[in-house]
């Protein structure tokens, strides 16, 4: 029998019951990560680890959970102690939302924040500075503010646009330079917005951290990152016997040629890595020298030579490109077909040594990912492959490795 089908009002209802549960669902607050996160953060604050403190705020931002008056007015803190100060009003603000009646000492807290957030206006403007990431802007206030904090919101602005070429945020009042545009900030509600464009004038003496500066425009190197590549770990190497006979001697025999190889040993790259863009994911170039070694009932020693493109989306890292490689190999048992005028009943093809060097290019590529920041450097786990031929034999080498290689600079705000 036929079931019947769900009456349209039925249908309508279930839709909308799911259509209510979903964004729910999404938005689930991760109540145990979130009472991780503010225990860290009270405890960093107490150290006065405001980095630490900072980066537990934002992981609390990820739990999808409504924040506590702690979590905001020690968010407003560290955003303070680092500079940020629009992070700080925009949290204090907040803050003051979710205030109690009274803190961990008995006093009300509203007054103090009021007074905070009036001490921001009074003293801080809004702007939203707009420049190119590969000609970034040199930001500058002719007379530095002698109060700690507005040094250190202006520091912060300043590490900003070199990094990024762009900064939205607060700044103190007074006269400022970026680029080759002066601007001045005085009390207002509203943002002022000021677009940079490219510099005027000739070549400047003065050093910046990331590139030259020319005309008050920071213009990149061609050179985004560079550093050591060095790896190791386990590797399998393997070589299927040829199909066919090759390599006719003079006296009509065959050479000697393995039959399959299959072999495990440890493997080794070293060498060194370029960045060449500043557009995400970050590109480049990487050249190592390779030793893989399998030992066994045959023992085969290769070098090789690798030149890669690099690609380096966000942890991972990917690299692929030609290799020449050198394979030194000896052991017992020759391929099926080899026949020089002995018998096999007497002398079996896998008991004859042979003993060679086969070279010829191929391809190596590896696919890794960051796991620990060691600046300038990360340590990275990776898969790596390749294939090579001698023109007549096939050759495959997979390693599992660890090791170091160049981080790319990231300004992580």
């Amino acid at each position: 029998m036929r079931r019947p089908l769900m009456r349209p009002a039925t249908l309508l209802a279930a839709l909308s019951l799911a259509a209510a549960l979903a964004p729910s669902v999404a938005l689930a607050c991760d109540t145990g990560e979130k009472l991780r996160l503010s225990d860290e953060q009270k405890k960093l604050a107490a150290r006065n680890a405001w980095a630490g403190v900072e980066r537990q705020y934002e992981l609390l931002q990820d739990t999808k959970c409504e924040l506590s008056y702690d979590n905001f007015f020690l968010g407003a803190e560290s955003a303070r102690m680092l500079g940020k100060v629009y992070e700080q009003y925009e949290r204090l603000r907040q803050a003051l939302e979710v205030a109690p009646a009274t803190d961990d000492n008995g006093n009300d807290p509203k007054p103090g924040l009021v007074d905070s957030l009036s001490g921001i206006e009074s003293n801080y403007a809004r702007v939203e500075i707009r420049g190119d990431a590969r000609r970034r802007p040199v930001l500058s206030r002719p007379e530095m503010p002698f109060a700690p904090d507005q040094r250190k919101a202006v520091e912060w602005a300043q590490t900003y646009v070199a990094e990024t070429g762009s900064f939205k945020g607060m700044l103190p009042f007074g006269k400022y330079v970026v680029g080759d545009v002066d601007f001045e900030l005085a009390a207002s509600p509203d943002w002022k917005i000021v677009e940079v464009g490219r510099g005027k004038g000739g070549t400047s003496t003065e050093e910046v951290t990331i590139a030259d500066q020319v005309g008050g425009t920071t213009v990149q190197g061609a050179v985004r990152y560079a550093s050591l590549v060095a790896t190791a770990g386990p590797a399998y190497f393997l070589s299927p016997t040829t199909k066919k006979p090759v390599l006719l001697k003079s006296d009509g025999g065959h050479a000697f040629e393995p039959a399959d190889v299959a072999v495990s040993g440890f493997a080794v790259e070293l060498g060194g890595e370029l960045g060449l863009t500043y557009d995400e994911p970050a590109l480049g170039l990487a050249a190592t020298l390779g030793y893989q070694g399998g030992f066994g009932t045959d023992t085969f020693n290769v070098v090789s030579g690798w030149v890669a493109g690099v690609a380096r989306p966000g942890d991972l890292r990917l690299a692929l490109g030609p290799m020449y490689q050198l394979s030194f190999g000896s052991g017992t048992g020759v391929a099926d077909w080899f026949d020089r005028n002995h018998d096999p009943r007497i002398d079996p093809n896998d008991q004859i040594p042979y003993g060679g060097v086969g070279m010829g290019g191929g391809v190596k590529g590896a696919v890794g990912y960051g796991l620990l920041d060691l600046d300038p450097l990360q340590g990275i786990v990776e898969v790596g492959g390749a294939w090579q031929s001698d023109g007549s034999r096939n050759y495959y080498l997979f390693a599992l490795r660890v090791g170091l290689v160049p981080s790319v600079p990231r300004f992580g705000g």
